[in-house]
C-alpha cells in the first residue's frame, strides 16, 4: 500500500506541479526521489505551487480558472463576513458562501478540501522519507514540510470544524499524518487537531534555521512562530500567543512593519514588502485574469479586467471613514458611479502588482496581525494598557494621532477587547480574518446593510455566532470514499 501510495503522488507531483520537472517514469518509489540532486526541494516547490496550480476535479479536466486554494481560502473568507456586500444574483459558488446556503456539493468548498489534502499528502511523503539531523539544508526543507502541513491543516479546521473555544470535543477534520494512514478514518475531534497543529508548527520551528534564503513565499522559523501565534489565540492560550508574537515583533530577520509611505504599495508589492512573513508568491505566468483572481470580484478598472460585483460593505465603510485622514480609506475606491442600482465602492488591495490588475501576491502571514494578536491577548489577560499600545502602534502607522490614539480615558463605553476587534477589522479587511474572528469570540454577524441579501428573501440580517453554517458541509466527495465520516448538521 506504501508504495501505491507514493508512486501516486510523485505523479500527482509531476504532473501538477509547475515547479516539478522530474519524469514520472523515473521515479517509482521514493527512494529515488531522495537520491536526485536537490529532490526533496523540488518536491517541496511542487507542494508550494498547489497554492495555485488548478486541477482536474470531479471528473472535470483541469482548467477550471475559479478553482484554486488561493482563491476560495481568501473569498470563503471574506464573502462570509460583514466587511463586503453582493450586487447582483450569482452562479459563481461564492454565491453560495455569501448567502450561507451552503450544499454539500458546493464547489469552491470541496475543491479547498481536496486541495489542502492533496498538500498534506505532500508533506507527509517528505515528512516519513527525509532524514533529518544530518545537514542544515535538509533539515530547512523539511521543517517547511511540517510548517505547510500545519497551515493547510488550520485552514481545514477554520473551514469545517467549529472555532476551538466553541468546545475541543467537537467534530474536527480527518487529521493525515502518514503516508500509510488508512483511507477510512474518521474525523478527529477539533482539540484534537489543533494539538496536532501546534506540534507540527513546534518541530518546524526547531528545524529551521533563523533567516529566509528561499525567499518569503517559502515556510521559514519566523513564519512558523506567526502561525503559531495565530494558532495560540484561537486556542485560548493567551500567555503563549503574547510569546510567540513577541518573537516575531522582535525578530532579527529585518521584518518591521510598512511605513505610512510605504503602506499602500506594500499590498501590489508583497514579495518585497518589509512586513511580509509568509507570502503566496503569484508572477505574471500565474496570473488568472479576470476568472481566476482574488481581486477579480472585487474591482475593474472599466476593460473589463475584472467582475466588480462585491463592494466594501455600509459597516465597513462606516467604521473606515470615521477617520478621513486613515491612508487605509485609500484601499477602496468610491467611483460615484453604481453597479445593479448599488454605490461602487471597489476593493483595490489585490490590485496592481507588477502594473497588472487584479495580480496580486495576498499575505498569508503578515506583521500586522501579530501585533494585533498579541493586542487581543493582552486585553483578555486584562493588560489593558499593553493591549492599547499595540492598536495604536498599527493606528499611529496609518496616519492618527492626537486624540484618535486610545487611551483607557478615551476609549468611552467599549470595551478594550471591542477596541481591538474594530481595529483588526480595518487593518485586516477582505484578508480572510474577520469571519473567523467574530465566530470564536462568540459576536453575533451584523449585516444590516444594502445588498442582494437583503433582497432574495433572506432575513437574518444579524446571524447568530452559533449559527451551524458558520462552517462549511463536509463535501461529499469525502463521505462518498471514507464512510466513517460524520457530516456537520
Amino acid at each position: 500500500m506504501k508504495n501505491i501510495i507514493i508512486t501516486s503522488i510523485i505523479l500527482t507531483l509531476s504532473i501538477t506541479s509547475c515547479n516539478l520537472d522530474i519524469a514520472p517514469t523515473n521515479l517509482s518509489t521514493i527512494d529515488a526521489l531522495l537520491e536526485e540532486e536537490g529532490g526533496i526541494a523540488t518536491a517541496t516547490n511542487g507542494t508550494y505551487a498547489l497554492f495555485k496550480d488548478v486541477l482536474a476535479f470531479r471528473g472535470q479536466e483541469a482548467g477550471n480558472l475559479n478553482n484554486d486554494y488561493t482563491r476560495h481560502l481568501y473569498q470563503m473568507s471574506e464573502f462570509a463576513s460583514d466587511n463586503v456586500m453582493y450586487t447582483q444574483f450569482s452562479g459563481d459558488p461564492l454565491y453560495l458562501v455569501f448567502t450561507r446556503e451552503h450544499i454539500p456539493d458546493q464547489e469552491n468548498s470541496s475543491y479547498f478540501w481536496f486541495i489542502a489534502y492533496r498538500m498534506i499528502l505532500g508533506t507527509n511523503l517528505i515528512i516519513a522519507n527525509a532524514e533529518t539531523g544530518v545537514d542544515a539544508d535538509t533539515d530547512q526543507i523539511v521543517g517547511e514540510n511540517y510548517f505547510l502541513r500545519a497551515l493547510a491543516s488550520h485552514d481545514l479546521l477554520r473551514f469545517f470544524a467549529k472555532p476551538y473555544s466553541h468546545g475541543r470535543e467537537n467534530p474536527g477534520i480527518v487529521l493525515r499524518t502518514s503516508i500509510t494512514d488508512e483511507n477510512i478514518k474518521a474525523r478527529s475531534t477539533v482539540g484534537e487537531g489543533y494539538d496536532q497543529v501546534v506540534a507540527d508548527l513546534l518541530k518546524a520551528e526547531e528545524l529551521m534555521s533563523d533567516g529566509n534564503s528561499r525567499g518569503v513565499e517559502f515556510g521559514s522559523k519566523l513564519a512558523a512562530q506567526a502561525l503559531l501565534a495565530r494558532v495560540y489565540l484561537e486556542m485560548e492560550e493567551h500567555d503563549l500567543a503574547i510569546e510567540y508574537a513577541d518573537k516575531v515583533i522582535n525578530n532579527n530577520q529585518g521584518v518591521k512593519l510598512a511605513s505610512n509611505s510605504e503602506y499602500l504599495d506594500n499590498f501590489a508589492n508583497t514579495p518585497s514588502s518589509s512586513e511580509s512573513i509568509f507570502v503566496i508568491k503569484f508572477t505574471l505566468q500565474d496570473h488568472r485574469g479576470k476568472n481566476g483572481s482574488i481581486g477579480s470580484m472585487y474591482y475593474d478598472d472599466g476593460n473589463g479586467t475584472g467582475w466588480g460585483e462585491v463592494f466594501a460593505s455600509e459597516s465597513y465603510l462606516d467604521a473606515i471613514r470615521s477617520n478621513p485622514e486613515d491612508i487605509r480609506n485609500e484601499l477602496v475606491l468610491s467611483t460615484g458611479g453604481t453597479k445593479s442600482g448599488y454605490p461602487i465602492h471597489y476593493i483595490t488591495k489585490f490590485s496592481g502588482q507588477d502594473g497588472i490588475v487584479n495580480l496580486s501576491s495576498p499575505q498569508y502571514l503578515r506583521l500586522s496581525e501579530t501585533y494585533l494578536i498579541r493586542a487581543e491577548a493582552y486585553a483578555k489577560k486584562g493588560q489593558t494598557q499593553e493591549a492599547l499600545n499595540d492598536v495604536n502602534i498599527i493606528r499611529e502607522r496609518a496616519g492618527l494621532s492626537g486624540d484618535k490614539l486610545y487611551t483607557t480615558d478615551n476609549i468611552g463605553s467599549k470595551s478594550v477587547l471591542e477596541i481591538v476587534l474594530d481595529e483588526k477589522r480595518i487593518e485586516m479587511a477582505f484578508e480572510g480574518q474577520r469571519y473567523h474572528d467574530l465566530v470564536r469570540n462568540k459576536i453575533d454577524l451584523n449585516r444590516n446593510y444594502i445588498g442582494i441579501h437583503n433582497e432574495n428573501g433572506d432575513t437574518r440580517t444579524v446571524i447568530p455566532w452559533d449559527d451551524d453554517r458558520s462552517i462549511f458541509f463536509i463535501p461529499n466527495i469525502e463521505l462518498v470514499t471514507n464512510p466513517s465520516v460524520v457530516q456537520n448538521q
